[in-house]
């Protein structure tokens, strides 16, 4: 993947990502989840998007499964009631294809199937993946983000995996 032809895409994918975006992890089981937090940049000299996964998400578990994974980027403003449905529902109890009305794009390189619709797509390669220790995690996003309420006893930590991009596109 050309690093140059990667970067013409950012703007679009961080202008939108506050507003959420599309994760699908390769396999059998396709499971859109919504996300709202990714970092885009060059390591290892190569393109990467970086996601964050809970644990306790059942997308964590279809990652856990493949090696790639692919991120779709809305249009702006568009699919907004798509991708709430994604960010509300788990994949464990709902067939999120049938039920938002979501289409599956073919991917062109390698990765996961995206969603079709979307402006921008990144498919990806897993290069490494981490769970996110919270001892050395600032003290207020600890709070903020891992407190008392989540999912697991232990914070609920994100499993960071840093995709190597195989191709980046507009649909």
């Amino acid at each position: 993947m050309d690093v140059k032809e990667f970067a013409a895409l950012l703007p679009q994918a961080t202008e939108q990502l506050p507003r959420g975006a599309f994760l699908t992890a390769g396999g059998e089981t396709w499971n859109p989840m919504t996300i709202g937090w990714a970092q885009f940049g060059v390591v290892w000299s190569r393109p990467v998007v970086t996601v964050m996964v809970r644990k306790s998400r059942y997308t964590d578990s279809l990652m856990e499964q493949t090696d790639v994974f692919t991120v779709s980027i809305p249009r702006a403003k568009e699919m907004s009631r798509e991708l709430a449905f994604c960010g509300s529902r788990s994949g464990r109890d709902v067939n999120k294809e049938q039920e938002a009305k979501l289409s599956r794009l073919a991917p062109r390189a390698g990765g996961a199937e995206g969603v079709a619709g979307c402006g921008v797509v990144f498919e990806c390669r897993i290069a490494q993946k981490q769970l996110l220790d919270l001892s050395t995690l600032d003290p207020d996003f600890r709070a903020k983000y891992y407190g008392s309420n989540q999912a697991l006893a232990d914070g609920d930590p994100h499993v960071l995996y840093v995709g190597e991009v195989l191709a980046a596109y507009e649909v």
